[in-house]
């Protein structure tokens, strides 16, 4: 081979390299610009979630921090972003807002996670967090069990297994809701038929998409649901591509905690629930017959088949050891409703 052979390989050589370096750093750049609200779904278990199995509703916005739990700001360049706003009943706030990997996890590092804990494992992590963060809400040594709803927002990943409905958003909407949100009065408006947590998580979606969540008086009984808020996003992402429709599972981590179970809907609950079924069955048949119904007609939606090619993303710990990483894509596996 010749000098000028030689050269000329070790010069595109260089620029290949060169190349690719530029390649990257811009990919990191469009990846920090990236933002997006997604409407994170949990799973019922417990008590309550054996007689009301309709999970909980909150909303995860990857882009936004929070600065103490009742204000948001934007999060800071090469900062670890994203937080969790929902409506709890048992606090004096409307809403409460938690950085992501707390919420899923207790912690605030991924490589802090704890893949098995046991139940006072889990409840020493989100007493830790109340003491540091939570004083002014909830103050005291100890918190009456009957107002530990708070519980909802931390390390919830032990209790229960989540699905998220992802939309995309600009950083200008982020920074108008962070606005608003901050700006107005952060008083308590809990109730269960007029202003539950999917009410707030359908109130934050309308925000970014007008009129993309809306009651199913039929289905649902004018009762805002979360399956209802998740529907009607999957719903949109499927009619608007531009809209990057992304659907998460957040894993139930392991532990001596039951499982939870599948998400339902108001008139699917009677259908599906043995202790509502039965008595119904013999009181009123008809009455099943009417719910059986509406459930075929509108309430069969699947939450763990709603992504674009019925596929989801499985969001493990270290998806969030960096800024942007992105989660590993999985085949579907379902657990039987």
């Amino acid at each position: 081979m010749s000098q000028k052979c030689v050269i000329e390989s070790v010069a595109n050589s260089r620029l290949m390299q060169l190349f690719g370096a530029a390649t990257f750093c811009l990919t990191a750049l469009v990846g920090s610009a990236h933002g997006a609200v997604t409407v994170v779904v949990g799973e019922p278990y417990g008590t309550i979630g054996t007689l009301l199995p309709v999970g909980h509703t909150a909303i995860y916005l990857d882009r936004v921090c929070a600065d103490g739990p009742v204000r948001l700001r934007m999060c800071r360049p090469n900062e670890r972003s994203g937080v969790v706003i929902e409506r709890l009943n048992h606090l004096r706030v409307d809403w409460v807002a938690t950085p992501i990997l707390d919420y899923l996890y207790g912690v605030d590092d991924p490589s802090a996670v704890t893949r098995y804990l046991e139940p006072s494992q889990v409840t020493e992590l989100r007493e830790n967090y109340r003491h540091q963060f939570l004083g002014v809400l909830l103050p005291g040594d100890t918190v009456d069990k009957l107002d530990r709803d708070w519980w909802e927002s931390l390390a919830t990943s032990y209790d229960r297994r989540m699905w998220g409905y992802q939309l995309a958003t600009t950083r200008q909407q982020d920074e108008e809701l962070v606005a608003m949100l901050n700006g107005a009065v952060n008083k308590h408006r809990y109730h269960l038929h007029k202003s539950n947590c999917a009410d707030f998580a359908a109130s934050i979606v309308n925000f970014y998409y007008p009129g993309t969540v809306k009651h199913n008086g039929i289905s649902d009984f004018w009762l805002m649901t979360p399956k209802q808020v998740a529907r009607s996003v999957g719903a949109y992402g499927h009619a608007h591509r531009e809209a990057e429709l992304r659907v998460l599972q957040f894993p139930q981590l392991l532990g001596p905690q039951r499982r939870s179970h599948a998400v339902r809907g108001a008139s699917e609950l009677f259908l599906k629930t043995k202790r509502y079924l039965v008595p119904l069955s013999v009181i009123q048949p008809e009455l099943v017959l009417a719910l059986a119904v509406v459930y075929i007609d509108q309430g069969r939606w699947d939450i763990r088949r709603g992504g674009l090619d019925g596929e989801f993303e499985v969001e493990e710990p270290w998806s969030f050891a960096r800024h942007g990483a992105e989660p590993a894509r999985r085949s579907e596996e379902l657990r039987p409703n």
